[in-house]
């Protein structure tokens, strides 16, 4: 029995059987094809703008639909270059990144104790945070909230 099926060809790398349309050539469009087709597209829905209606919310939805298109085709036409490259991803700093060598302080003995960080503070930065005693600016008649210091009593 005869097999009469398709016959599988290939063009510029793309199968028939995978894509019937790559035979005839309508497969793809040229890529700077493709920006300008879409930068008139883009444009010409700005024509409709004017016409005969009265209400101005047909022109906010064809201002935004145009320029949602020409924002569209600009962000194809760079990330579609040849010589476009992703950024590198950012690097980012998280408690997983210390230096070598590094000791974390102990903040809660440094608050209690007004050692480290907490040492240089002044005597309205110390009432902010609770904290009894003068700070480094030698001010001591700073008025204290009625519910501050409770927890150091």
């Amino acid at each position: 029995m005869a097999d009469h099926g398709t016959k599988v060809e290939v063009y510029n790398g793309v199968s028939t059987e995978d894509e019937p349309s790559a035979g005839w050539g309508w497969h793809q469009f040229p890529r700077k094809t493709t920006i300008i087709i879409g930068y008139v597209a883009g444009l010409s829905i700005f024509g409709f703008l004017f016409g005969n209606h009265k209400g101005r919310i047909e022109d906010i939805y064809v201002v935004v639909l145009g320029l949602a298109v020409l924002v569209g085709v600009t962000l194809y036409a760079r990330h579609s270059s040849p010589n476009w490259k992703p950024r590198p991803a950012r690097s980012t700093l998280t408690s997983h990144n210390r230096p070598a060598g590094h000791v974390e302080p102990n903040w809660t003995a440094d608050q209690h104790n007004l050692t480290g960080r907490y040492a240089d503070l002044t005597t309205a930065e110390l009432r902010a945070w609770n904290l009894p005693g003068v700070g480094v600016d030698g001010v001591e008649d700073i008025p204290t909230p009625s519910y501050g210091l409770l927890h150091h009593k």
